[in-house]
């Protein structure tokens, strides 16, 4: 007898259980069809975008974009600001669609830290102390010389044409320039307007 009371007892606590469970998810399903009541307050939306002008054409055969400096003797490169020959390159557009009127580059590089004012890119050839100057065809080296994040534009010709006339050179900020390969890398980025 005390046996069955007892499965009674189990099976009552088990069935109450199972009601409250039953209790609880009707009250949370209930609960979420009732709705709060909402504010609403006036709001706008601002959309913004920008109007790009459209490329042109990077034109590879006017165009050189690995420059050879040729050689110099180290005993060239002694004092401090030596410097090789100048190396003129250009860096050619074509096909420019009508209403492209610029020619933004960005030059991005890793400037040598031996240079005041970042106007020498970081050699990472063999060579030491002596790094590369890179600058627009006309003006003084030591105002134009670019360095990393430097910026250039160029109109766009009738034609739909537009170059950028360019110089480079090596150069020893500090003099002591020992043998070895001289070689760094400028990435340019081009915006047109």
């Amino acid at each position: 007898m005390t046996r069955t009371l007892f499965q009674s007892a189990v099976n009552a606590t088990g069935k109450i259980k199972l009601m409250l469970i039953k209790t609880t998810i009707s009250a949370i399903a209930f609960g979420s069809l009732i709705s709060l009541p909402g504010y609403a307050a006036d709001s706008s939306m601002t959309m913004t975008a920008t109007v790009v002008a459209s490329p042109c054409t990077f034109d590879t055969a006017n165009s050189l974009t690995v420059i050879p400096l040729g050689d110099i003797f180290s005993d060239q490169m002694t004092g401090p600001a030596n410097r090789s020959g100048d190396v003129f390159f250009d860096l050619s557009f074509k096909d420019c669609p009508a209403g492209t009127t610029s020619i933004v580059a960005t030059f991005s590089g890793t400037d040598n830290p031996e240079t005041l004012g970042g106007k020498t890119f970081l050699n990472v050839g063999t060579a030491k102390n002596v790094g590369i100057q890179v600058k627009p065809k006309y003006g003084n080296w030591d105002v134009v010389s670019l360095s990393n994040g430097s910026t250039l534009t160029t109109t766009v010709n009738e034609d739909k044409s537009a170059t950028f006339n360019m110089v480079s050179r090596m150069f020893t900020p500090t003099g002591g320039a020992t043998p070895g390969t001289v070689k760094a890398v400028v990435t340019m980025s081009f915006t047109y307007q």
